[in-house]
């Protein structure tokens, strides 16, 4: 893991970091969120390329990438735009790691570099949305020193699911 790249995404990224995020939610999330709503995400990576693409820069992308590949990526916001409930002033939209790259350090490598950049933005409060029945991913934000603070209900496919909020003074 020495090796690995961290750096800021280009638009000509999206293609491999949307299919790294489609395959991290069917993986992941197999078995909590409604199988048909995963299949319909990997039939539709197209769609989630072009959105992506369309909606590159509303959000700031990192990726790792290790022998030319992108094994991981996150996405931040430097506002609350996405969490007006919660009293932060930046928020971390999501962290994906490769399978076959998981619990090797790139997690704790990538969130430590956002820290670093959201400190040099002078930001003081970041918070995050997780679903809580990810077990590692709600784990792994509470290891990182992440207060759990609220919790509320989310639907998919007329389901519902609850997503727990971390915050981190920075």
């Amino acid at each position: 893991m020495s090796n690995i790249i961290i750096r800021d995404a280009t638009v000509n990224d999206i293609e491999e970091v949307a299919k790294l995020h489609v395959d991290s939610w069917y993986e992941t999330y197999a078995g909590i969120i409604s199988q048909s709503y995963l299949e319909n995400i990997k039939k539709n990576l197209n769609k989630r390329i072009e959105r992506m693409k369309y909606e590159f820069h509303l959000r700031h992308m990192i990726v790792a990438v290790l022998n030319d590949e992108i094994v991981g990526f996150l996405e931040f916001v430097l506002s609350n735009e996405f969490s007006k409930d919660l009293e932060i002033d930046c928020e971390l939209c999501g962290l994906y790691i490769k399978n076959g790259y998981k619990n090797l350090g790139l997690g704790s490598k990538l969130f430590e570099y956002v820290i670093k950049l959201l400190q040099a933005n002078s930001k003081k409060r970041m918070g995050l949305w997780c679903v809580k029945e990810n077990i590692p991913a709600t784990s792994f934000y509470k290891k990182k020193g992440g207060i759990l603070t609220k919790e509320k209900v989310f639907s998919i496919e007329d389901q519902q699911y609850s997503a727990v909020a971390f915050i981190y003074d920075l």
